[in-house]
This record gives C-alpha cells, sequence and structure tokens, in this order.
C-alpha cells in the first residue's frame, strides 16, 4: 500500500493514492482491512473539509471498497478502453461522490 511520505500530504491525497494503488494493481488481492483504510481517511478528510461531513465513514468506506470491485469488473469486460481513462472517470466519480456540495453552483 502506499505511504505518506510527503507530511503535507492531506487524507484526499492518500485517499486517491490508494485509489490509484488499487486500481492500478487489478491482479493484486484487495486487503482485508480495506474498508477500514477507506473508513479513516475518510474521517480525517471530513475532519479538514474535504469530504461531505454528512457522509458515515464507515458506510462510505464499505461503497468506496465496491466501487474498486467494480471498476475491477469494468476493465475486465473492456480492455479496449485505456485504463487511464477509466481511472480518470473513477477519480471523477469519488471527487463528485465525497466531497461536500457547493452552494450557489
Amino acid at each position: 500500500m502506499p505511504t505518506s511520505a510527503d507530511p503535507r500530504e492531506t487524507a484526499w491525497d492518500r485517499l486517491l493514492d490508494l485509489i490509484d494503488h488499487l486500481a492500478g494493481a487489478p491482479d493484486n488481492r484487495l486487503p482485508d482491512d480495506l474498508e477500514n483504510q477507506f473508513a479513516g481517511l475518510c474521517e480525517e478528510a471530513a475532519r479538514d473539509g474535504s469530504v461531505d461531513r454528512e457522509l458515515h465513514a464507515i458506510d462510505t468506506a464499505r461503497w468506496l471498497a465496491g466501487l474498486i470491485e467494480a471498476h475491477r469488473s469494468v476493465r475486465t469486460a473492456h480492455p479496449e478502453i485505456d485504463a487511464d481513462d477509466d481511472l480518470a472517470v473513477l477519480r471523477v466519480i469519488v471527487t463528485r461522490w465525497l466531497h461536500p456540495v457547493r452552494v450557489n453552483r
């Protein structure tokens, strides 16, 4: 799993790094504690305002883990799509889902 070498890296950065790592290694088994990892990062990111505070961390973590599984399934079903393009879509989905709602947009 990726580790944060830069103390300025935020929980949001680490969350996206983890998603990138898992999406980039589809043949690797997902860690047993993945939901706990996601939950901890979501809680930390909610404290700093980069994840919507109304989202329940444990539930969100469960869905993020499921989204990684879904990404792997989509990659298998559509190998003709560039992996980087699929990862970019996954990152947009996660970002729009987790970030707090912006008023007046």
